[in-house]
C-alpha cells in the first residue's frame, strides 16, 4: 500500500502525529486544499520543506 503524505511527513520528522491530525481535520472542511498547503497555512511547514522533501 502506498504511504500517505501525512505519514511521509511524520516519518521524516517534519510533522508530529498531532499536527498531521490537525491538518486532516482542517482538510475535512477545505477539501480543495492539498495536505501540504494546509500544513503551511497552519504554520507547521514552510514551502521549502514541501518542495524539497516530498512531491505531492
Amino acid at each position: 500500500m502506498k504511504e500517505k503524505i501525512g505519514e511521509q511527513y511524520i516519518r521524516l520528522d517534519l510533522l508530529s502525529f498531532e499536527q498531521a491530525e490537525m491538518v486532516l481535520n482542517y482538510q475535512k472542511d477545505h477539501k480543495e486544499m492539498k495536505f501540504g498547503d494546509i500544513a503551511v497555512y497552519l504554520g507547521f511547514l514552510d514551502k521549502d520543506q514541501i518542495g524539497n522533501s516530498i512531491k505531492e
